[in-house]
């Protein structure tokens, strides 16, 4: 399932609860909860590969940076810093597909 720029800017601006065009952490965090019952294996491999914009299979720090930024959005880079150093498992310094997926399967509870 691959998804339009549109669709994913959709789903960023749903997570904008502040209205500011800027994504922070717990906005990242809160927008798992409520969208978590309906991602599935597929969804998160779609959205997975829109923030994988070198197609490298692995999400890095400027992965994330540059396809926020190409939907009109400004994450600062010290959060992307954070949010990659806490669900990077492996501690290589990027997201696989696995830890991407655990953001989402770990908060459903």
């Amino acid at each position: 399932m691959k998804m339009s720029d549109a669709e994913v800017k959709g789903l960023i601006d749903e997570m904008d609860y502040h209205n500011n065009g800027k994504i922070n952490y717990s906005e990242f965090l809160s927008a798992t909860l409520n969208l978590q019952k309906f991602l599935t294996d597929q969804r998160l491999m779609a959205i997975f590969a829109q923030f994988d914009t070198d197609n490298s299979h692995k999400i890095t720090e400027e992965n994330i940076y540059f396809a926020m930024q190409k939907l009109g959005h400004e994450i600062p880079r010290n959060e992307i810093h954070d949010m990659i150093k806490k669900h990077d498992l492996t501690n290589d310094g990027v997201l696989s597909f696995e830890e991407f997926k655990a953001i989402f399967v770990d908060s459903r509870g």
